[in-house]
């Protein structure tokens, strides 16, 4: 019997490691797509998404025998779902996406929550830029989602903590908010003197 069960506990940690080093690597290459959308190379964006999709079927498979460790691999799938939230907000100004199958609620609703943040990064560099119209339709989307996001109030065991970041993206909108407020101030003076000069 104790042969038994160390066989089965030897097998269980072999396939923690390999669900380990798997989520890494699918970890990796989401934030990989996030840094290469903010810097406006969406090729290489869509090469690591892709490759995380990948490992994510990978991920996949060790949900049925392996599920009491399966919780590993959550965070890796929060990163996930964060990099293609950003992305399709960056290129289509949109919510709408199409999540690969198998993604965990919790997960799905902290990369959502999550995705707040980026977009309030992604706002700044569009107010850098003077780009006000654009920044205003991303802080539409932060509240939007925010909003949506705050309906889930079930306990934090079953949405993976969503309370604390809709907190941190409740932040991002309302600096967000006072960011474009300057910037359009701003830009309303600077249209004034050019009219006065």
């Amino acid at each position: 019997m104790l042969e038994d069960l160390k066989r089965i506990l030897e097998e269980k940690e072999a396939a923690r490691e390999e669900l380990i080093k798997l989520s890494r690597d699918m970890r990796l290459n989401s934030s990989k797509a996030i840094a290469y959308i903010h810097a406006g190379n969406f090729e290489k964006a869509e090469e690591h998404l892709k490759k995380a999709e990948e490992i994510f079927e990978e991920i996949k498979k060790f949900k049925e025998k392996f599920w009491d460790i399966y919780y590993l691999s959550f965070d890796a799938m929060q990163e996930f779902v964060e990099a293609i939230v950003f992305k399709n907000v960056v290129e289509n100004l949109s919510l709408e996406v199409n999540l690969p199958e198998g993604l965990e609620p919790a997960p799905i609703l902290g990369g959502f929550a999550d995705s707040i943040g980026e977009m309030r990064r992604f706002a700044l560099t569009l107010l850098v830029k003077n780009n006000v119209e654009v920044a205003k339709k991303v802080l539409e989307l932060m509240e939007e989602l925010y909003f949506k996001l705050v309906e889930f109030t079930f306990h934090d065991k079953i949405t993976g903590n969503l309370r604390p970041k809709l907190d941190v993206a409740r932040n991002s909108i309302e600096r967000t908010k006072s960011d474009l407020l300057s910037a359009i101030v701003a830009k309303k003076s600077d249209e004034l003197l050019k009219k006065i000069s």
